[in-house]
């Protein structure tokens, strides 16, 4: 038997008339790209699963209520919505004056380089996360953790912080400088040797 909602569009248009088979096919079709997504962003498999669950509450109640300029793009819309939520965590993260977990710097550390130089690099991402949350500027740790810690691309921040590309520019190249101040300040806080 053929199924009727093997398309986007039949998949929006079927959500949209209440029919639970295309609810559920939505979640089937896109439910293991965005655990992936979320999954390489959070390093962490159950936060991604509440992301998940998240975005599809949220995509279902839109397409219920309204419908997709353009249903062909259903897919780029569920991974835009994953990846604002998850953003939105991040921010809050930010906000509530804390540093990304240490789980998150352990999934950022390379699995195939020398020991010696994982410890390295764990350890001057430790104290830059630090600096980080002792910068004065809000909107300088928000966009420098974004961008070089989460890794979020510039596209989406723009979107998440409602700044044109051109702004975008400007407040990071502002907030590099202030970073790069505090480090100079304390510099002797990163750790370019260990001790053996």
């Amino acid at each position: 038997m053929l199924n009727p909602f093997e398309t986007s569009e039949a998949i929006v248009a079927g959500i949209k008339i209440g029919n639970k088979l295309a609810e559920h096919a939505m979640v089937e079709k896109y439910g293991g790209t965005l655990i992936y997504i979320l999954e390489k962003r959070t390093g962490d498999r159950e936060r991604a699963k509440d992301l998940q669950q998240e975005t599809f509450l949220i995509v279902l109640q839109r397409l219920r209520s309204d419908s997709l300029s353009d249903p062909s793009k259903l897919s780029a819309y569920l991974q835009k919505t994953a990846i604002n939520l998850y953003i939105g965590e991040v921010r809050k993260d930010i906000r509530r004056n804390t540093t990304v977990d240490s789980s998150l710097l352990d999934a950022l550390a390379e699995n195939d380089g020398h020991q010696y130089q994982q410890l390295l690099e764990v350890r001057a991402k430790e104290s830059i996360q630090k600096m980080l949350s002792e910068l004065q500027n809000n909107r300088d740790r928000e966009i420098l953790t974004l961008f070089y810690i989460e890794d979020i691309d510039k596209e989406n921040i723009c979107q998440e912080l409602e700044l044109s590309y051109r702004h975008f520019d400007r407040v990071i190249s502002r907030a590099r400088l202030r970073f790069r101040n505090l480090v100079e300040e304390r510099h002797d806080e990163i750790p370019l040797e260990i001790s053996k």
